[in-house]
């Protein structure tokens, strides 16, 4: 699902105070309404927001790149229930890995 921890390190710079930050975004974000185009657009500035805060204050962490597709598709998403659906699992799954595995930084 995430890939393989064999062959790349994952969530390379993680801390807990970065998987926090993270988990809680992703799970504030999952939240936001998609059903009208204002709702696409507020979603994505949300968004922009929580990337921000990622870089400035966590520059060293490198989540997994199914993150950034989350980041990125919330029109798919809007559109697509199962898609919606999909993501919002896969989310959920890395939000309790967050939460649960130790920091690696």
């Amino acid at each position: 699902m995430f890939g393989s921890p064999k062959h790349k390190p994952i969530d390379v710079g993680r801390t807990s105070e970065a998987a926090e930050f993270l988990a809680t975004e992703l799970e504030r974000l999952m939240a936001l309404p998609l059903a009208t185009p204002e709702d696409v657009a507020d979603w994505y500035s949300e968004s922009k927001k929580s990337k921000a805060t990622l870089r400035e204050k966590f520059p060293q962490f490198e989540f997994y790149d199914e993150v950034w597709h989350f980041f990125d598709d919330a029109d798919v998403r809007a559109r697509d229930s199962g898609y919606r659906d999909h993501q919002h699992r896969l989310m959920s799954d890395y939000i309790t890995r967050l939460r649960n595995e130790p920091a690696n930084a």
